[in-house]
C-alpha cells in the first residue's frame, strides 16, 4: 500500500507540474497571437487571468486530495 500511496502522490506532482507548464504555455501563445494590440479592459482581463489560475489551483488541489484519500484512506 506504500508504494501505492507515493505513487499516487507522484501521479499528482506530475499533474499539477503539467497543469502549469500548460498554463504559462497559453498566456504565452495567446500573447503571441494578440502581438501589442492594446487590452480595452485591463481589470476585466485581470479578473480573468485571476479566475483561471484559481480554477487551476483548485483543481490540483482536489487532485491532490483525491490522491491521498485513495492513497491513505
Amino acid at each position: 500500500m506504500r508504494g501505492d500511496g507515493l505513487l499516487i502522490l507522484g501521479l499528482a506532482a506530475l499533474a499539477v507540474y503539467t497543469g502549469l507548464y500548460w498554463e504559462s504555455a497559453r498566456r504565452a501563445a495567446a500573447d503571441m497571437a494578440l502581438g501589442h494590440r492594446r487590452v480595452l479592459a485591463p481589470r476585466r482581463t485581470a479578473a480573468a487571468e485571476r479566475a483561471q489560475a484559481l480554477m487551476s489551483a483548485g483543481v490540483a488541489a482536489l487532485a491532490l486530495a483525491l490522491a491521498l484519500v485513495a492513497g491513505f484512506g
